[in-house]
């Protein structure tokens, strides 16, 4: 499997590349940083100060800078706004598998989002487990009920912090009888 990785507006290379490290080890999958792209303002929600994500896909996918996406290839975004989709106030990420698009937000990923001081190192690993967790469901991983489990539901940070960044034997055990094997 090759996962693209795309930036959306200014993200830290070092986020990138850290994300880009654990899903080789994790899902055993080659993984490409690919350009820059901005994010179309038309998807933005200026009451909210936040980006829809249904309509940031929808705008995305007809730009010609992403014509490499693809259903059979995931692409995994990954960008410094605060984003929600129709119903909820915020996502920390969301996988659109019809599209073969992850999306992940570092917004409320950062330390600072909760009024503590910068912690990059605390940014990556939540980044990287958000991002494993989206590509969990779109190989087709479920929830997982074990709190520690990447596949656990995260509503806040806090979920977040307390999971591995693995997938627990049960879980795994699951995508095995899928035929995926990690």
């Amino acid at each position: 499997m090759l996962v693209r990785i795309v930036p959306l507006g200014n993200v830290p290379i070092e986020i990138l590349e850290e994300i880009s490290l654990n899903i080789r080890s994790i899902f055993n999958a080659n993984s490409r940083i690919m350009s820059k792209i901005d994010l179309p303002q038309d998807a933005k929600n200026h009451l909210r100060r936040q980006y829809d994500t249904d309509k940031l896909i929808d705008l995305l996918v007809d730009i010609p800078e992403v014509k490499f996406i693809e259903k059979t290839t995931p692409t995994l975004l990954v960008t410094n706004e605060d984003l929600y989709q129709n119903g909820l106030n915020f996502v920390f990420a969301l996988e659109y598998p019809d599209k073969g698009i992850l999306i992940v937000s570092l917004a409320r990923l950062k330390p600072e989002f909760y009024n503590e001081g910068p912690d990059m190192s605390k940014l990556k690993q939540r980044a990287v487990k958000e991002s494993i967790h989206v590509l969990g469901h779109y190989i087709g991983a479920e929830h997982c009920l074990n709190k520690e489990c990447i596949m656990s539901y995260s509503p806040s940070v806090n979920d977040i912090d307390t999971k591995m960044k693995d997938f627990c034997e049960r879980c795994k055990n699951k995508l095995r009888s899928k035929g995926i094997y990690l």
